[in-house]
Protein backbone atom coordinates (compact mmCIF):
# COMPACT_ATOMS: atom_id res chain seq x y z
CA UNK A 1 0.00 0.00 0.00
CA UNK A 2 1.58 2.91 -0.85
CA UNK A 3 1.41 6.54 0.63
CA UNK A 4 -1.11 7.50 -1.07
CA UNK A 5 -3.32 5.05 -1.23
CA UNK A 6 -3.44 5.00 3.07
CA UNK A 7 -6.73 6.85 4.54
CA UNK A 8 -7.11 10.22 5.52
CA UNK A 9 -5.51 10.72 9.56
CA UNK A 10 -8.80 12.11 11.27
CA UNK A 11 -8.83 15.23 13.01
CA UNK A 12 -8.64 13.76 16.46
CA UNK A 13 -6.00 13.58 19.32
CA UNK A 14 -5.70 9.56 20.28
CA UNK A 15 -6.14 6.59 18.49
CA UNK A 16 -6.26 3.05 19.94
CA UNK A 17 -4.08 0.25 17.96
CA UNK A 18 -6.57 -1.16 15.33
CA UNK A 19 -7.38 2.54 14.03
CA UNK A 20 -3.96 2.95 13.87
CA UNK A 21 -3.12 -0.06 12.01
CA UNK A 22 -5.56 0.62 9.37
CA UNK A 23 -4.40 4.39 8.83
CA UNK A 24 -0.60 3.10 8.92
CA UNK A 25 -1.02 0.13 6.44
CA UNK A 26 0.23 -2.60 8.79
CA UNK A 27 -1.07 -5.38 11.32
CA UNK A 28 -1.23 -4.60 14.92
CA UNK A 29 2.01 -6.90 15.94
CA UNK A 30 4.12 -4.55 13.31
CA UNK A 31 3.04 -1.40 15.44
CA UNK A 32 4.23 -3.71 18.70
CA UNK A 33 7.56 -4.25 17.35
CA UNK A 34 8.06 -1.18 15.65
CA UNK A 35 7.61 -0.09 19.19
CA UNK A 36 10.83 -1.79 20.55
CA UNK A 37 12.73 -1.14 17.87
CA UNK A 38 11.69 2.85 17.72
CA UNK A 39 12.31 4.94 20.73
CA UNK A 40 10.49 7.41 19.51
CA UNK A 41 7.42 5.16 18.99
CA UNK A 42 6.01 5.54 22.83
CA UNK A 43 1.99 5.20 22.86
CA UNK A 44 0.39 6.13 26.22
CA UNK A 45 -1.06 3.22 28.34
CA UNK A 46 -4.62 3.71 29.23
CA UNK A 47 -5.47 2.61 32.45
CA UNK A 48 -7.16 -0.66 31.31
CA UNK A 49 -3.48 -1.35 29.09
CA UNK A 50 -4.34 -0.62 25.83
CA UNK A 51 -2.11 1.40 23.59
CA UNK A 52 -3.23 4.96 22.76
CA UNK A 53 -1.27 6.81 19.92
CA UNK A 54 -1.31 10.21 19.45
CA UNK A 55 -1.77 12.00 15.90
CA UNK A 56 2.17 12.50 16.10
CA UNK A 57 2.89 8.72 16.65
CA UNK A 58 0.24 8.08 14.10
CA UNK A 59 2.64 10.38 11.39
CA UNK A 60 6.13 8.95 12.79
CA UNK A 61 4.52 5.37 12.41
CA UNK A 62 3.71 7.09 8.51
CA UNK A 63 6.89 7.60 7.49
CA UNK A 64 8.48 4.84 9.71
CA UNK A 65 6.40 2.29 7.30
CA UNK A 66 7.50 4.80 4.27
CA UNK A 67 11.23 3.78 4.87
CA UNK A 68 10.53 0.24 5.58
CA UNK A 69 8.35 -0.56 3.27
CA UNK A 70 8.37 1.95 0.38
CA UNK A 71 12.20 2.71 0.07
CA UNK A 72 13.47 -0.50 1.45
CA UNK A 73 15.25 0.85 4.15
CA UNK A 74 16.55 -1.88 7.05
CA UNK A 75 15.42 -1.18 10.56
CA UNK A 76 18.61 -0.11 11.41
CA UNK A 77 18.85 2.12 8.33
CA UNK A 78 15.58 3.04 9.59
CA UNK A 79 16.26 4.04 12.84
CA UNK A 80 19.83 5.96 12.07
CA UNK A 81 18.26 7.87 9.28
CA UNK A 82 15.30 8.82 12.05
CA UNK A 83 18.43 10.03 14.67
CA UNK A 84 19.76 12.14 12.32
CA UNK A 85 16.54 14.32 12.09
CA UNK A 86 13.10 14.89 10.21
CA UNK A 87 15.04 17.04 7.76
CA UNK A 88 16.74 13.79 6.33
CA UNK A 89 13.86 11.62 6.50
CA UNK A 90 11.81 14.68 5.01
CA UNK A 91 15.00 14.57 2.26
CA UNK A 92 14.93 10.89 1.82
CA UNK A 93 11.07 10.27 1.38
CA UNK A 94 10.69 13.33 -0.86
CA UNK A 95 13.48 12.05 -3.20
CA UNK A 96 12.67 9.69 -5.89
CA UNK A 97 14.64 6.56 -5.89
CA UNK A 98 16.67 5.80 -8.44
CA UNK A 99 15.16 2.92 -9.52
CA UNK A 100 12.37 4.12 -9.89
CA UNK A 101 13.49 7.06 -11.75
CA UNK A 102 15.52 4.49 -14.08
CA UNK A 103 11.95 2.59 -14.58
CA UNK A 104 9.98 6.20 -15.23
CA UNK A 105 12.75 6.67 -18.06
CA UNK A 106 11.98 3.13 -19.64
CA UNK A 107 8.39 3.35 -19.68
CA UNK A 108 8.88 7.15 -21.18
CA UNK A 109 10.79 5.31 -24.04
CA UNK A 110 8.73 2.65 -23.95
CA UNK A 111 5.22 4.96 -24.50
CA UNK A 112 7.27 6.90 -27.19
CA UNK A 113 7.80 4.02 -29.02
CA UNK A 114 4.51 2.62 -28.92
CA UNK A 115 3.53 5.86 -30.00
CA UNK A 116 5.66 5.82 -33.45
CA UNK A 117 4.30 2.12 -33.29
CA UNK A 118 1.22 3.44 -33.36
CA UNK A 119 1.11 6.47 -35.80
CA UNK A 120 3.15 4.07 -38.32
CA UNK A 121 0.01 1.68 -38.19
CA UNK A 122 -2.46 4.95 -38.14
CA UNK A 123 -0.78 5.64 -41.66
CA UNK A 124 -0.90 2.24 -43.07
CA UNK A 125 -4.58 2.16 -42.31
CA UNK A 126 -5.05 5.44 -43.75
CA UNK A 127 -3.21 4.51 -47.22
CA UNK A 128 -4.93 0.65 -46.83
CA UNK A 129 -8.34 2.46 -46.73
CA UNK A 130 -7.47 5.07 -49.78
CA UNK A 131 -6.20 1.52 -51.11
CA UNK A 132 -9.40 -0.05 -50.85
CA UNK A 133 -11.58 2.73 -51.83
CA UNK A 134 -9.30 3.15 -55.00
CA UNK A 135 -9.94 -0.53 -55.94
CA UNK A 136 -13.45 -0.43 -54.99
CA UNK A 137 -13.90 2.36 -57.66
CA UNK A 138 -12.10 -0.05 -59.95
CA UNK A 139 -13.80 -2.85 -59.68
CA UNK A 140 -17.33 -0.42 -60.13
CA UNK A 141 -15.43 0.62 -63.24
CA UNK A 142 -14.84 -2.65 -64.70
CA UNK A 143 -18.29 -4.16 -63.71
CA UNK A 144 -20.22 -1.20 -65.59
CA UNK A 145 -17.95 -2.02 -68.41
CA UNK A 146 -18.65 -5.64 -68.33
CA UNK A 147 -22.23 -5.15 -67.99
CA UNK A 148 -22.07 -2.51 -71.36
CA UNK A 149 -20.10 -5.31 -73.03
CA UNK A 150 -22.90 -7.34 -72.62
CA UNK A 151 -25.65 -5.54 -73.49
CA UNK A 152 -23.39 -5.16 -76.73
CA UNK A 153 -23.12 -8.77 -76.74
CA UNK A 154 -26.88 -8.92 -76.09
CA UNK A 155 -27.47 -6.91 -79.10
CA UNK A 156 -24.79 -8.53 -81.23
CA UNK A 157 -26.53 -11.72 -80.63
CA UNK A 158 -29.48 -10.51 -81.30
CA UNK A 159 -28.58 -8.87 -84.70
CA UNK A 160 -26.98 -11.65 -85.62
CA UNK A 161 -29.75 -13.91 -85.16
CA UNK A 162 -32.20 -11.37 -87.42
CA UNK A 163 -29.27 -11.99 -89.75
CA UNK A 164 -29.23 -15.38 -89.98
CA UNK A 165 -32.97 -15.54 -90.42
CA UNK A 166 -32.74 -13.55 -93.26
CA UNK A 167 -29.81 -15.32 -94.89
CA UNK A 168 -31.73 -18.43 -94.17
CA UNK A 169 -34.24 -16.81 -96.53
CA UNK A 170 -32.57 -15.80 -98.92
CA UNK A 171 -31.35 -19.31 -99.25
CA UNK A 172 -34.16 -20.86 -99.27
CA UNK A 173 -36.08 -18.85 -101.72
CA UNK A 174 -32.93 -18.67 -103.72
Amino acid sequence: MAKADLPEIPERLSFKIGEVSRLVGVKPHVLRFWESEFGRIRPQKAKNGHRIYSRADVELLRRVRALLHERKYTIAGARALLQEGEAAVDAVLRAMPTETAVALDEVEAAREALVAQLNEARADLVEARRARVAAEDEAAFWRGEARKAEALLTRATSRLGVHLRALKEIVRSG
